[in-house]
């Protein structure tokens, strides 16, 4: 049977949308939300706590997904928050229930405030948890014992980010994750076909399958937030400038249209998008319900 990456832009690019796990225990609403989604993507890309927010158990909302939508899931795994053990025990977890994509990352900094006096763990790091997912895959635990049976559907993917100024760091470390085991990357939001395809292609040149980050606006005010806070979008600055002085819905609509236009053009060169929610689904699920209804079949 095809898995979820081996099918990743084969006929089309495939679309994923990225979402955070509800804040509280009611998962309901977003998952009303995202049964929309259903038929115009391919996966849901599942953060993990993202920019130290803490947010329901991305396992235990992977599997609400899985029970209630039966659609494939790709899961986040932030080095910072679990130790080893932890981490062993949630990849286990995570082939259980039939995730479909794990993505090794180091996990943002967390911020100085309503961390509840938090500390970061790393107890791993992106490369040791690379070779953890190889390990169990092949059914070594590490423990001096073997599992009845390997885990194969767990494909590993990292994280990287096109917009970095010393690119040339940022190519080397995402030769080093294909290196160690990555089969697919995820990238932060593109903004510009140049920037996209640059990454891309060194990308293609380590074996890697390219999903790249798609960060639909919402209003000015979003546009500022990213600009101003946001750190690894720092190259990306002059993008968010074109929504000032925009109501709401003209940010939207010229978000819209912009991405579809970027989509469009990076569409023959990559394996597919990671439609980013930012500060919620509403507009990303509606980029991918327009991109679904309006792509076409390309040719490779």
């Amino acid at each position: 049977m095809t898995t979820l990456i081996e099918s990743l832009g084969v006929e089309a690019p495939a679309i994923w949308l990225e979402v955070s796990p509800p804040r509280g225990i009611n998962p309901d609403q977003l998952l009303n939300r995202l049964a929309a989604a259903r038929g115009h993507i391919g996966a849901i890309n599942l953060a993990d706590n993202a920019l130290g927010r803490v947010k329901m158990s991305g396992l235990v909302f992977a599997s609400m997904i899985k029970a209630r939508l039966r659609m494939p899931v790709v899961l986040n795994f932030s080095c910072r928050d679990r130790n080893g053990f932890a981490l062993k025990s949630d990849l286990l977890g995570a082939a259980a229930i039939g995730i479909d994509g794990v993505v090794a990352l180091q996990g943002d900094k967390l911020p100085p405030d309503g961390t509840a006096g938090a500390r970061p763990v790393h107890d791993l790091d992106t490369f040791g948890l690379l070779k953890m997912i190889e390990d169990l895959s092949r059914g070594d635990t590490g423990e001096g014992k073997r599992l009845l049976k390997t885990l194969p559907q767990l494909a590993p993917g990292v994280v990287g980010n096109p917009n970095r100024k010393q690119i040339e760091r940022e190519l080397d470390l995402l030769e080093r994750k294909a290196v160690a085991g990555a089969r697919f990357v995820i990238t932060q939001p593109v903004f510009d076909r140049d920037t996209a395809l640059r990454f891309a292609e060194r990308a293609h040149r380590h074996g890697l399958r390219v999903m790249l980050g798609i960060l639909p606006v919402k209003r000015e005010s979003m546009a500022t937030y990213l600009k101003e806070k946001i750190q690894d979008l720092s190259g990306t600055h002059h993008h968010f400038d074109r929504y000032y002085g925009m109501s709401e819905e003209e940010a939207r609509r010229r978000s819209l249209d912009d991405n579809i236009a970027l989509m469009d053009g990076l569409a023959p060169d990559v394996a597919g998008f990671n439609i980013m929610s930012g500060g919620g689904p509403s507009l990303a699920i509606e980029l991918a319900v327009e991109w679904s209804r309006h792509k076409r079949p390309i040719a490779r």
